[in-house]
């Protein structure tokens, strides 16, 4: 992912109908409201949260419920968003299996396009928690660096075998979910799932039961061997391996690893940046409810 231009940035703010006045009233505003939330960390970047508020569709109060959310996960999920240390082993071991890779130019649309792949077939080599931890660090970057309109996803499965897919349960496929779309508010236009097997058909299938109808229906599949990705994603943003022009994919995902590396100082800070339950106004969340398996997790309670 390059730098994002100024140009790019006026570019989105045009097609969005976003403007300076607009966006200094509503960044004003979610700041203003966050100062308010004894339950929520009154530290902020101002540029992250005009990004969140154009994933919001310009709206402070869907901002502001997001914002709850980004910081509540935290909290509620240790697993995926604890102990992030880029410098740890556990980073070197799955960013050389797993790669979530942001690929370097937005579409004549402004969308972000996203490679998701596994890179070693030998799955006692993968570890699930570090991989959507992986997934939610290379977000968190995005989130204060980028600037588009949508995301589209690119999940090769070539090397996803069924030995790969039991590691993935339901509750974890639920977690990616509340994560991805109520914590970060990712505004999915497509996800496209290329080299899937037959055999891929009943992980799909699950996967879509899991998810609303709106975004269900944003999933396609590709069949191994099947050039109709092409039709989908111009081939300038495609990496070699993919018939594109963007160089090869190993030498991108180690630049965007690097970006990571880069990153660390940022992900210690956010280590203790939560919300505190224990301060919340009115009821506590209900994170059996939230996920969708009422009494599979513990309450946001710190009594």
């Amino acid at each position: 992912m390059e730098t994002v231009s100024k140009e790019t940035i006026d570019q989105v703010r045009a097609k969005t109908g976003l403007d300076e006045k607009t966006i200094r009233r509503a960044v004003d505003a979610i700041k203003d409201w966050l100062l308010q939330q004894p339950h929520l960390p009154h530290q902020y970047d101002e540029g992250q949260l005009e990004r969140l508020f154009l994933r919001c569709k310009k709206s402070v109060e869907r901002a502001k419920n997001v914002l709850d959310m980004y910081y509540t996960l935290r909290t509620a999920l240790p697993e995926i968003f604890s102990n992030r240390d880029p410098a740890q082993e556990w980073f070197k071991k799955i960013t050389s299996v797993r790669i979530f890779l942001p690929l370097p130019q937005l579409t004549e649309e402004f969308e972000r396009v996203t490679i998701s792949a596994i890179t070693d077939r030998d799955p006692d080599k993968y570890s699930v928690y570090d991989a959507v931890k992986l997934l939610f660090m290379t977000l968190d970057v995005r989130m204060r660096e980028d600037y588009y309109t949508s995301d589209v996803i690119i999940m090769d499965v070539n090397n996803f075998t069924i030995a790969h897919a039991v590691k993935y349960t339901i509750p974890i496929w639920k977690k990616i979910e509340v994560c991805g779309l109520r914590g970060f508010n990712s505004r999915l236009k497509a996800i496209h799932v290329i080299n899937a097997g037959t055999y891929l058909d009943t992980t799909i299938n699950m996967v879509k039961s899991l998810l609303k109808p709106k975004i269900a229906a944003r999933i396609y599949a590709h069949r191994k061997g099947s050039e109709s990705l092409k039709q989908h994603v111009p081939l300038k943003i495609l990496p070699l391996e993919y018939g594109g022009e963007a160089g090869r994919m190993s030498d991108l995902w180690a630049t965007w690893v690097k970006k990571l590396e880069s990153n660390r100082e940022w992900f210690l800070e956010q280590e203790n940046l939560k919300s505190d339950e224990s301060k919340r106004p009115g009821e506590n969340i209900d994170t059996g409810e939230l996920f969708g398996f009422q009494g599979s997790f513990r309450r946001l309670s710190l009594d």
